[in-house]
C-alpha cells in the first residue's frame, strides 16, 4: 500500500512540474565579459605605419624640392593572399606654388605579397608658397582574391619653411672714402636658422686689392684660402632651431683708385640660393671746391679751416679738435623754382652752428652717426643762395696722414645728378710744434660771410 501512494505522489509532483514548464517565456537577463584586442596600425591585417598622427613629416625650404617617403603598407592577411594596394592623395589644402606627387596616385597599383611591406614614395616641389604647415590625407584602397578595403590613413605634414636667412652688414669704416689713402673695414656676416637643427657652410670672396686683417666668429670655425679672385672665406657652423651666429671680418688696402669697388662679393649658404647683398665702395678724387651742373642749378661746395678768423686749407692734426666751415653756394640758372637740397656730414665731425641767407636748414640725426643737412629756399632765375655749415671734431686718430670726408655728396630733390663730396687732411703730428696750431674761430654771427666766398669755381676731375 505504501508503495502505492509512493508512485502516486511521484506522479503528482511530476504532473505540476509539467503544468508550471508551460508557462510564457518573456525576459532573460544575463551579464558576459567581452574581450577586444585593438592593436596598433602597423599590428593590422592591412597595416601602415604612422609617426605620431602622420605618416611621415617633411621640412622643406620655399624655391627648393625633395623626394620622401610618404607610407609604409604591410600585408599581415591571415590567408596567404597578395595584396594590390593604390594610394590616393588629398592636395586639396596645399598652396599654388606646391607641386607633389606620391606613388600610385595614377591609378596604378603595387602588389605587396603575404607579410612582406612596401614604402610608398613621392616628390615635393616648392615654390614662393607661404610658410607653414599643411595636411595631406592619404586613402588606402586594397583588394585581393576574396575581398577588398578602403582605409583612411594617417595624413602626410608638410612644412614650408623660409630656410636660413643671410645678411652682411658693414660695423665700421666708411662706404665713401677718399681715394688712394689706407682704409680699413669690419663686416659682420650673420646667419639664422629656421625651426631644425642645420650644419651649415657659408663662403664669400674678398677680392684682390684688400687684406683680411682679422677673422672672429661668435661660433665655428674658418678657413681663408687664396683663389685667382682673391680671398675665399669658408665658416662652419652648427645652429639649433631659431638659433643666429655671426663672423665679424675685418680688411684693409693701402689706397683705392676713384671709382666704385666691391668691399666684397654676397656671403652665400652652400646648397642654398641664399645669397647676402654684397658692400660697394665709392672712392671719391678730393676736391677744395666742386661745382656740378644739377637741372640747371650751379652748385659748389667749399671746405676751409679757419684758426682764429682766417680761412685756411682744410688740414687737421691727428687727436686733436678742430673747426671747419663748409659753404654751399646754390646758383639757380633755369626757372623761377622751390629747392630742396640735401647734404650728410659724416660721422667725424658734428654741426655746431650754420647760417643761410635765404629760406630754412634743418638737421637730422643719421643711424650710422652722421647728420642729414637739408636746405629749403626759393630761388628766381639768375639768384643765388648761401649755406655755411661749422662743423667740429674732438678728435681724429690716424696711423699715417690721410684724407677724410667731411661732407658727402650734395643732392636736389627731383635731379637725379649729385655734387661732389668735400675732404680734408688729417696729419699725424709728430713734432711739438704742432701743439699751438689749434685755436678755435669766432661765432658765425661774428664772420663777413662775403670774406669767406671764394665763388663757384670749376670742379677739379
Amino acid at each position: 500500500m505504501k508503495k502505492i501512494l509512493s508512485v502516486i505522489l511521484l506522479f503528482l509532483l511530476a504532473s505540476l512540474m509539467i503544468i508550471g514548464s508551460s508557462g510564457t517565456f518573456v525576459q532573460f537577463t544575463t551579464d558576459r565579459e567581452v574581450h577586444i584586442n585593438v592593436v596598433p596600425h602597423d599590428n593590422e591585417y592591412l597595416a601602415f605605419t604612422c609617426h605620431g598622427n602622420y605618416s611621415n613629416t617633411i621640412i622643406i625650404e620655399k624655391n627648393s624640392n625633395t623626394t620622401f617617403d610618404a607610407l609604409k603598407v604591410s600585408n599581415y592577411l591571415n590567408s596567404p593572399h597578395t595584396v594590390w594596394i593604390t594610394l590616393s592623395p588629398d592636395y586639396s589644402q596645399l598652396p599654388a606654388d606646391v607641386t607633389m606627387w606620391i606613388e600610385t596616385e595614377d591609378d596604378s597599383e603595387i602588389a605587396i605579397n603575404p607579410q612582406n611591406s612596401y614604402i610608398f614614395t613621392g616628390n615635393v616641389s616648392v615654390g614662393d608658397a607661404p610658410a607653414g604647415e599643411y595636411e595631406i590625407p592619404i586613402l588606402m584602397k586594397a583588394y585581393w582574391d576574396s575581398g577588398d578595403a578602403k582605409v583612411s590613413t594617417c595624413p602626410l605634414k608638410l612644412i614650408i619653411t623660409n630656410g636660413p636667412s643671410i645678411e652682411k652688414t658693414l660695423i665700421s669704416g666708411e662706404e665713401t672714402v677718399p681715394a688712394n689713402t689706407p682704409q680699413e673695414w669690419t663686416f659682420r656676416i650673420t646667419v639664422t636658422n629656421d625651426i631644425v637643427e642645420r650644419d651649415l657652410t657659408i663662403h664669400d670672396i674678398i677680392p684682390h686689392g684688400f687684406t683680411v686683417t682679422a677673422v672672429i666668429p661668435s661660433e665655428g670655425a674658418y678657413s681663408l684660402t687664396p683663389i685667382s679672385d682673391g680671398t675665399e672665406l669658408e665658416w662652419n657652423v652648427t645652429l639649433n632651431p631659431n638659433e643666429s651666429a655671426y663672423i665679424d671680418v675685418t680688411i684693409k688696402t693701402t689706397g683705392l683708385s676713384c671709382g666704385k669697388h666691391v668691399l666684397n662679393e654676397g656671403a652665400e649658404i652652400q646648397g642654398s640660393n641664399k645669397k647676402s647683398e654684397s658692400i660697394n665702395i665709392t672712392a671719391i678724387c678730393c676736391s677744395s671746391c666742386c661745382v656740378k651742373k644739377m637741372c640747371n642749378i650751379k652748385v659748389s661746395s667749399t671746405l676751409v679751416r679757419v684758426i682764429g678768423f682766417i680761412p685756411a686749407p682744410p688740414v687737421i692734426f691727428s687727436d686733436k679738435p678742430a673747426t671747419l666751415l663748409n659753404t654751399i653756394i646754390i646758383y639757380n640758372k633755369g626757372a623761377e623754382r622751390d629747392i630742396v637740397l640735401h647734404q650728410e656730414v659724416t660721422s667725424y665731425f658734428s654741426v655746431a652752428n650754420y647760417f643761410s641767407t635765404k629760406g630754412s636748414v634743418t638737421l637730422q640725426p643719421l643711424p650710422n652717426g652722421k647728420t642729414l643737412v637739408t636746405w629749403r629756399l626759393h630761388l628766381n632765375h639768375g639768384e643765388w643762395g648761401k649755406l655755411i655749415l661749422k662743423l667740429h671734431t674732438d678728435g681724429i686718430s690716424v696711423e699715417d696722414t690721410t684724407r677724410v670726408i667731411v661732407t658727402g655728396s650734395i643732392w636736389i630733390d627731383g635731379c637725379r645728378q649729385k655734387g661732389c663730396p668735400t675732404c680734408a687732411k688729417v696729419i699725424k703730428c709728430h713734432c711739438c710744434g704742432c701743439l699751438g696750431r689749434n685755436s678755435e674761430p669766432g661765432s658765425l654771427a661774428d664772420m663777413n660771410i662775403d670774406d669767406l666766398d671764394e665763388g663757384i669755381g670749376e670742379c677739379e676731375g
